[in-house]
């Protein structure tokens, strides 16, 4: 929930806007006399919404790689939820960076080249955000590359981090980077396939949401929500939603499984009671 679980609801409740949106919208927040605070003063409730959402991501991975741990029988570290939480927490930050930066780039970008591609006459080159699009694919393209990496790299450094008895951060980062290096195909393989599964889980359920929202949306438009029928639909609708968010964290589980399985620091991982567990 606290990551992607909210998008399909979002995207089938709320239409997309239309490029006369976009630019009313766009044209209001810099002709407002509040300009720039009604950008600054969002931008950092963003940010904190944002950091807070990690937060508890990071948390939820944390008891999740804890229970892989006790049913493969390894020697959990001798730290409290809250420090290997913390741990889990600034690991991801800091293999996420690269890829933020090219979030940065990318938004720039299009802030360049958008009130170009608005004004400019169409001739048949397609909707303003397939133009948009065309403009930075390089930058969509080094996205996608920052996200798998970054993904391959924080999974051996998080289960490095909280395998090991009193290791350190930049030693999980090694553990992080030397499994990478070692096996990039491999790593980058289940990246791929992680975010895949993600991207099909996303299209699968926006479009099951999108259907039922139709009937709830159009007695919406009429007044008529508040009617015992159209109740009943938006219960069943948010119940719905809800057990795909339940399926969602499944996926996760699995793939969090998965990279356990991978063993993405064999030199570092111990059983309880002794014992090789990487042989």
């Amino acid at each position: 929930m606290c990551s992607v679980g909210w998008v399909p609801f979002v995207l089938a409740v709320v239409p997309l806007p239309s490029e006369g949106d976009l630019a009313f919208f766009a044209s209001s927040l810099l002709l407002s006399p509040s300009f720039p605070l009604n950008v600054v003063l969002p931008g950092a409730a963003l940010i904190c919404t944002l950091l807070s959402a990690s937060v508890l991501s990071a948390t939820g991975e944390t008891v999740l790689l804890r229970a892989i741990n006790r049913l493969r029988g390894l020697a959990s570290a001798n730290r409290s939820i809250d420090e290997e939480v913390a741990r889990v927490w600034l690991i991801r930050l800091l293999a996420s960076l690269p890829a933020l930066a090219v979030t940065v780039a990318l938004l720039s970008t299009v802030a360049a080249v958008g009130p170009g591609e608005y004004q400019s006459p169409d001739l048949g080159r397609g909707p303003l955000l397939v133009r948009i699009a065309r403009d930075v694919w390089p930058l969509l393209g080094l996205e996608v590359a920052a996200l798998v990496i970054g993904q391959g790299f924080a999974a051996g450094a998080v289960r490095a981090s909280i395998h090991v008895e009193r290791i350190s951060i930049p030693r999980a980062f090694g553990a992080g980077l030397q499994g990478l290096v070692r096996h990039p195909l491999r790593r980058i393989g289940i990246a791929i396939a992680v975010y895949v599964a993600l991207a099909a889980w996303l299209v699968l359920t926006w479009a099951l949401m999108r259907v039922l929202w139709n009937p709830i949306g159009r007695q919406a438009e009429t007044g008529a929500l508040l009617t015992p029928a159209s109740a009943a639909l938006l219960v069943g609708f948010v119940a719905i939603w809800l057990c795909l968010v339940a399926g969602a964290g499944m996926l996760h589980a699995w793939s969090s499984t998965w990279w356990s399985l991978e063993d993405v620091a064999p030199e570092t991982g111990t059983r309880e009671g002794g014992g090789d567990p990487w042989s």
